[in-house]
């Protein structure tokens, strides 16, 4: 279930890029845009919200895998023929901004998942070195 969840949440994110990339398609003016990106913005809020809490690590590969994509499309879709109207480029210095904060953001999140993993490993040294002393 959680993976069709991030699935339909990529589709979605999919979907809405396109709407961005390809405006002048005509299934655009089927429905209101500014319904159709608000039911999807609600449906991925949907999707992404966690069932049961996340662990660190769990949370940091959902992270990375929802930036990845969003990334790959970006790159993806202008070699399609697309073209932003928002201005979603690898060649605008917010985007370039945008992603290098991920970036540092990402590094910082890993690093306490590594602290995390070594705290876990002391409570487990600890609790064996009291059970040995209890028997």
């Amino acid at each position: 279930m959680k993976i069709m969840r991030e699935l339909i949440a990529y589709i979605l994110v999919l979907v809405l890029l396109c709407m961005d990339f390809f405006s002048n398609w005509h299934i655009w003016t089927v429905v209101p845009k500014t319904v159709m990106i608000i039911v999807f913005i609600i449906g991925i809020i949907i999707c992404f919200t966690p069932t049961k809490k996340l662990n660190l690590e769990q949370n940091f590969w959902l992270q990375v895998r929802v930036i990845a994509a969003v990334l790959i499309l970006i790159f993806v879709l202008p070699l399609f023929g697309g073209h932003s109207e928002l201005g979603l480029s690898v060649t605008q210095p917010f985007f370039i901004i945008i992603l290098a904060l991920s970036a540092l953001q990402l590094r910082m999140q890993w690093k306490r998942v590594q602290q995390e993993k070594v705290k876990e490993e002391e409570l487990k040294k600890q609790q064996e070195k009291l059970k040995g002393k209890r028997k």
